[in-house]
């Protein structure tokens, strides 16, 4: 009987084991094969972030510093700070495994982490801090102050060992359609990284002696890491067989013609593993010729050859056995909270269970997507019943009660469905999933029901914010129709993040201005709490490269008869198109529109080159999906001191916990502490906006008597009367000391964006 050892290489997302390997242990423990898993990506960076490797950090250090003129600030922080950083390690990392959260309270304060040049940014940034986590949320606070001290860390190993190493990839800048530079990496004397990964690797392999290593590649950035684990199953256990698989491998390596990487592996399995893999087992036990393997690369004869039975059909969705996290130290995954907005700390802060209502897409007809292959093409879902079961079985293992379904588009019938199983039950499950923005969301019954079934957030492809394009793209979906979709998940209390694409074929840059404005609209209503913008990549599997002349591009495929090793992006020229300069204007967008700020400027204002005025209207998404009375009004709301400059003239401050609001020309003020409002009118408004940019008070009374032609005593007196009433309700204050002090707790508990 095979054993079958199934590994996770370098490097992944700490915060959660990748679930091919516990899908597909449970799937061979279900056939009755004996079959064993481990995440070397876990195991591997809490041993480089560890007490015990910093002796040989610092030493890498120090020669690194020996050879330099001149020392990255870095690496010297590091060594000045040694002893620091010595202390604190190991207690961070316990922290942040959820080991010892009464900790937060001493990384909080600032003083207890070493604060290298990666903290740099937060100079200045106090006022960021209360607004991202309020004067209570000691635990995000301390996650995101810790996450920051391990990504200095983690640089110091980037600059003194390996400049390949970055937090969470290993290698990726040696992937390509040339094998040549990452097998010159690999032919290489270990790197310490590479000893300290073989370290933990090499006792795996003595205990376990498998017959069959399976390693799967999800990113480019495991690539190398699987062949270095691969590399040292050969040395160590010569007549074992390895097999490569994963994401990565399904979707570049499908036009695999670089016999070199048999040198490290023996098979590498496309698409979903389960049915290969099972053809795999019995080819290696006898039981069948090499010629019957399925949706496998070999090297024959010194070629690289395929093999699959176009006939042989994959196991039904619903059939697949329940993953099994056994084995794998769910202890040690830790929390990375790198980005204060909340639904980025959805995905790298907690511990998720990961499993899919269905494989594959009910739509895929999008032009930009790789349609044509089988972790898209091919839609089969499960029964909601069937799906609630694993859910059941999967808490039961990890004593984890969130899930993150990982479809590519999960369907509305099926949530609604899921959701009805899940209250039936009265299970009290968290959950998260990707959607496209169907007409079915904007039907507040469904996402209602969603919501009380436990449905926190939905990722959703906006991609772009116009009409013209959206046809263009195939996307069956408008930006009218995802307004009023979006409007009702938010209103039902779940959350929102989109994906957006920019520089797509026939777009312009002014095109790509006005989509800003439209998604602005959709931060300043509410309906949205997060974005990310990606510029547009030609796949080669996807509509768009098997038809560039219907969107009027010429794509540069590689020469044939050229070896080649990956195969997936395809450049083409848009030489109409700025990518640099919109991108840097998207990125200052997006870092302001998911921290909630700049929801009130011009759109042009976040690029260094002049546009046209965008000719979309102000309040076009409020037309088409107006808020209601269910629309929670605190969307509506944003720190109030954010625009103020930080050393005003005048010696006043807001406090953390007072937000502000545009109404028309008026302006309304909220203290959160106790719900005390303030409205503003004429003069009073423009007096705010005056004491933000940091007049003087005499000067703001000059500038109002100027330009209401008013006498200055009373412009004087009034702007008095009002300073003192905006002290009086702790909307203002006149001096800086701590909010908390005299207004106690909860200033910015409820968290308002």
């Amino acid at each position: 009987m095979t054993s079958v050892l199934l590994a996770t290489p370098p490097l992944l997302e700490p915060n959660n084991p990748y679930p091919a390997t516990t899908h597909l242990t449970g799937f061979l423990r279900g056939r009755g094969i004996t079959a064993h898993q481990v995440d070397l990506s876990i195991l591997l960076v809490t041993r480089l972030l560890s007490r015990a490797f910093l002796p040989l950090l610092r030493q890498a250090a120090e020669d690194y510093a020996a050879t330099q003129e001149e020392i990255h600030p870095t690496v010297a922080f590091f060594l000045a700070a040694y002893a620091d950083y010595e202390r604190a390690i190991d207690p961070v990392m316990a922290f942040l495994q959820g080991k010892d959260p009464i900790l937060a309270h001493r990384i909080a304060s600032r003083s207890f982490c070493p604060e290298g040049p990666y903290f740099a940014a937060l100079e200045g940034q106090t006022q960021v801090l209360e607004q991202a986590f309020g004067e209570l949320a000691l635990q995000d606070r301390a996650k995101y102050l810790a996450a920051r001290f391990l990504t200095d860390l983690a640089n110091v190993i980037t600059v003194t060992i390996d400049p390949h190493f970055t937090p969470w990839k290993y290698g990726l800048e040696l992937v390509g359609p040339d094998f040549r530079p990452l097998a010159a990496k690999l032919a290489r004397e270990p790197s310490l990284i590479d000893r300290e990964l073989l370290g933990l690797w090499t006792p795996i392999l003595e205990k376990y002696r498998p017959d069959l290593v399976c390693l799967t590649a999800p990113f480019a950035g495991t690539c190398y890491g699987a062949l270095r684990l691969g590399k040292a199953v050969r040395e160590i256990l010569p007549a074992t067989r390895i097999a490569l698989g994963g994401g990565f491998v399904g979707s570049q390596l499908r036009d695999l013609d670089e016999p070199a990487v048999f040198e490290f592996v023996d098979y590498i399995v496309l698409d979903a593993g389960e049915r290969p893999l099972e053809r795999l087992i019995e080819h290696l036990e006898g039981r069948l010729p090499e010629t019957g393997l399925h949706r496998t690369w070999v090297r024959e004869k010194g070629r690289v050859t395929y093999r699959v039975q176009e006939n042989l059909t994959d196991i039904p969705h619903k059939q697949l056995a329940t993953p099994t996290y056994a084995s794998l130290p769910l202890d040690r995954y830790f929390s990375m909270t790198a980005y204060p907005n909340p639904n980025f700390r959805l995905w790298t802060d907690l511990r998720w269970n990961k499993l899919a209502l269905a494989h594959g897409c009910y739509w895929k007809r999008c032009a930009f997507c790789e349609t044509s292959l089988d972790y898209i093409r091919r839609y089969d879902p499960t029964p909601a019943e069937r799906v609630v079961d694993r859910m059941e079985q999967l808490a039961a293992q990890t004593d984890w009660t969130g899930f993150y379904l990982v479809d590519a588009a999960a369907p509305p019938k099926l949530l609604k469905a899921l959701s009805r199983v899940l209250l039936a039950r009265g299970l009290c499950f968290t959950w998260l999933t990707d959607i496209r923005f169907e007409r079915a969301f904007e039907n507040p019954e469904l996402t209602d029901l969603m919501a009380r079934a436990g449905c926190i957030c939905v990722s959703g492809g906006l991609e772009t914010a116009s009409n013209r394009l959206l046809a263009l793209m195939d996307k069956g979906t408008t930006v009218e129709q995802t307004a009023r979709a979006c409007r009702s998940l938010t209103r039902s209390g779940i959350s929102v993040h989109t994906y957006l694409i920019y520089g797509f074929p026939t777009e312009t840059e002014q095109e790509t201005l006005e989509n800003l404005e439209r998604v602005r609209q959709l931060f300043a209503l509410g309906y949205i709490q997060s974005a990310a913008w990606s510029p547009f990549s030609l796949t080669v599997y996807s509509p768009l490269a098997l038809n560039p002349d219907r969107y009027g591009i010429r794509p540069r495929f590689p020469a044939r008869g050229k070896r080649t090793f990956t195969h997936h992006i395809v450049p083409y020229e848009n030489p109409a198109y700025d990518y640099e300069l919109l991108d840097a204007g998207l990125r200052r967008a997006g870092y302001h529109f998911n921290r909630g700020l700049g929801l009130d400027r011009d759109v042009r204002s976040w690029f260094s080159k002049p546009f046209d005025p965008p000719q979309v209207a102000p309040d076009f998404i409020r037309a088409v999906a107006p808020p209601d009375e269910r629309t929670d009004p605190h969307h509506q709301w944003r720190p109030a001191g954010l625009d103020w400059k930080d050393q005003p003239r005048h010696g006043l401050r807001v406090p953390s916990c007072v937000v502000v609001r545009a109404e028309g020309e008026d302006l309304a003020l909220l203290n959160l502490s106790d719900d005390t409002s303030y409205r503003f009118e004429g003069i009073g408004a423009e007096c705010w906006r005056l004491l933000a940019v940091g007049h003087s008070v005499a000067e703001i009374v000059e500038a109002i008597a100027r330009t209401y032609s008013a006498p200055r005593e009373l412009v004087s007196a009034d702007i008095a009367a009002l300073i003192d009433e905006l002290c009086e309700n702790g909307l203002l204050q006149r001096d800086y000391e701590p909010v908390g002090a005299r207004m106690g707790v909860g200033c910015g508990e409820r968290g308002i964006p």
